[in-house]
């Protein structure tokens, strides 16, 4: 009897471990999750997590891409759904987070055949609801792992060779459209690679298509999993890994001067904005100029130009505040419902903060702008906050959408034509959706593709008429543009030269023949946050002015136009 129980005994213990094997073994199978190490020139650049789930029928593949060193996301999570029957692509959603904050997403929503797109920049969107599509299409990323893992679960081991795919390119700006095309998986042989010490076999896969650069994977010949990425002429890899790794990035510093930083804090209307305070260690007031970042995904540095700037107006006697934009970093609010009334609103509040400085001449009171934000300040009555001068950098044309002149957009659509011939046309449905749904919006916010993107920005900015407001200022103003601005547009700076001449303007436009919107070179040194070094020249050609600007018997100086080396 003895020996019966322990037999029973045995038997349930079996058991119960079957279940919990099989058990485990199917949510493996439900649930799987990978982390990848991504290197650039051989430095450690950001991390990815990626977890493919089936449900019971759905098939979800979500990734995490943390990249801590890049100028203008740190954070971006993919989600990419299927119909478990039929494997069709239900929607893709796409999300960039910068300090701290969700700034721009992108939707895809597939409706038997259609495509439904919505894209949200800060308060600014675009959108177009009939991208017809062919069958059995997926989205392609090229830099996402989640994005080619349904390609490989698509392809066909067992016959190999060369297998073509129907695919929709995520846009590569924030606002546009994307485009159709094919993307062929080709098998080249077997690998053996190192992961965590181990060595897995895997399958070579080579990836082209029309118009991006040849890429490869290797896929497990055990789970199907992606092993590895390269991207070929970037130097860019992205191999699987065992654990999350740790990757020390920190925030780049500049050498101190005889100044005090300080941080800030200020109302504007229902919020506070939170800045930084740069005062030089001297006993009598000093002139005082407030630092306005432009329309992006940056805080108070301003990628590092503002750093730099800061430092030195401070060591030439300036004291200076520059402050993170709505929803950005520290400050308070959403950066996803501004209007242009709350961006003016924002630069008031900083003035009046500085204005009341026990330090600050307030007789000798300037503003730097950077980007769009340069068009909304002719709407400021300097006359009740008075200001000695403007600083304009990198003047951009504001549009709601995105600026058809600049070389930045030309490029982007260029790129997009070789991959879809028919882009353009595509563009032109985005810009009459987008221009449709803005001014037929009763309210600030609206109902798109099953979302509700703030059109107020949107719909302000097509109304504003930025050349008439510049025909009515009586600031002085010096404009510095870079000649190889991707984003500004010749014709909107020469159109801004002519409306203050119309105004009677005393004004100074400079040109720097070999910088760019940031006015200075990106720097890439490891271990660090890419960063601009501001051109020492540009600071010097602004620093003069601002002490032009700055003497007590000021004697007015013609429009010019100068354009250093």
């Amino acid at each position: 009897m003895k020996n019966l129980y322990i037999v029973f005994s045995i038997t349930i213990v079996l058991i119960i471990s079957l279940i919990v094997f099989a058990f485990l073994f199917f949510e493996k199978e439900k649930h799987q999750s990978h982390i990848y190490l991504v290197e650039e020139r051989g430095q450690k650049i950001g991390y990815i997590k990626a977890d493919y789930y089936k449900t019971e029928n759905k098939i979800i593949y979500k990734s995490t891409r943390f990249f801590p060193k890049e100028l203008d996301y740190t954070t971006q999570t993919e989600r990419i759904l299927f119909s478990k029957e039929g494997f069709e692509l239900e929607k893709f959603l796409k999300e960039n987070i910068n300090f701290g904050a969700t700034t721009d997403s992108v939707f895809i929503k597939n409706i038997e055949k259609v495509f439904g797109f919505l894209a949200v920049a800060e308060s600014k969107l675009s959108t177009i609801s009939d991208i017809t599509h062919a069958k059995d299409i997926s989205v392609f990323n090229g830099e996402s792992v989640a994005t080619y893992a349904p390609f490989v679960d698509k392809y066909d081991f067992s016959i190999g060779g060369a297998q073509s795919f129907n695919v929709v390119y995520c846009p590569p700006g924030n606002l546009f459209a994307p485009a159709r095309g094919k993307i062929i998986f080709r098998s080249i042989r077997d690998e053996y690679i190192n992961v965590g010490g181990k060595k897995i076999k895997t399958e070579h896969l080579r990836v082209t298509a029309k118009g991006i650069t040849e890429r490869g994977i290797w896929v497990s010949k055990k789970d199907r999993s992606i092993v590895r990425l390269e991207i070929k002429g970037k130097d860019l890899l992205i191999k699987k890994v065992m654990s999350l790794p740790k990757i020390l990035i920190k925030t780049p510093t500049r050498e101190s001067g005889d100044y005090e930083l300080s941080d800030a804090l200020f109302p504007s209307g229902d919020i506070a904005l939170a800045g930084t305070l740069t005062v030089p260690q001297k006993k009598e007031i000093m002139p005082a100029v407030l630092l306005v970042a432009g329309v992006g995904p940056y805080n108070r540095e301003n990628a590092g130009l503002y750093t730099d700037m800061s430092a030195w107006l401070a060591r030439n006697g300036y004291i200076t505040l520059r402050f993170d934009n709505r929803g950005i970093g520290d400050s308070q609010g959403s950066n996803r419902s501004v209007g242009i009334d709350n961006e003016v609103k924002d630069v008031k509040s900083g003035l009046r903060f500085l204005m009341n400085h026990e330090k600050v001449d307030k007789d000798k009171l300037f503003i730097i702008a950077h980007g769009e934000i340069c068009s909304f300040l002719p709407q400021i009555d300097f006359t009740e906050l008075p200001v000695k001068g403007l600083v304009m950098l990198g003047i951009t044309k504001p549009m709601p959408l995105f600026d058809f002149e600049s070389i930045d957009t030309l490029d982007k659509i260029n790129e997009m034509t070789k991959i879809e011939m028919v882009y353009p046309e595509t563009l032109a449905s985005l810009k009459k959706d987008t221009l449709e749904a803005v001014k037929g919006a009763k309210k600030e916010y609206i109902t798109l593709q099953g979302r509700r993107p703030f059109v107020k920005r949107a719909s302000q900015l097509l109304s504003l008429k930025p050349l008439e407001d510049f025909k009515k200022l009586d600031t002085p103003l010096l404009i510095i543009c870079g000649k190889k601005d991707r984003f500004a547009s010749p014709a909107y700076i020469e159109g801004v030269e002519g409306a203050l001449k119309v105004a009677g303007c005393e004004f100074r436009v400079v040109y720097f023949r070999g910088l760019g919107h940031f006015f200075g070179e990106i720097l890439d040194e490891e271990n660090q946050k890419k960063h601009y070094k501001a051109n020492e020249e540009m600071l010097g050609t602004v620093s003069d002015w601002l002490d032009h600007r700055s003497e007590d018997d000021l004697v007015p100086t013609p429009p010019s136009t100068q354009n250093p080396e």
